[in-house]
């Protein structure tokens, strides 16, 4: 596995997760911490890193690049 974004919450890093799973790519969240403990206890923001497995980097790219110039199509309609 490998990380591909890190995100400051859990939610963000739930949402991406999602888009990647409609794509077909399985990937995981992982959150930073010291030997266990939470890094938010140290005042350091907290990091919650979105993994893939390292086969699906090109097809997670292809899939997120489709998505996004499909939402730019969406926004340029509205303009």
């Amino acid at each position: 596995m490998v990380w591909i974004r890190i995100f400051r919450t859990r939610r963000e890093a739930e949402w991406a997760k999602d888009v990647l799973e409609e794509g077909g790519i399985y990937s995981s969240i992982s959150e930073d911490n010291l030997d266990g403990v939470p890094i938010q206890k140290f005042n350091v923001p907290a990091r919650f890193r979105l993994n893939i497995d390292s086969d699906d980097i090109k097809k997670a790219a292809e899939f997120l690049a489709k998505k996004l110039r499909n939402s730019r199509r969406k926004i340029s309609r509205f303009k």
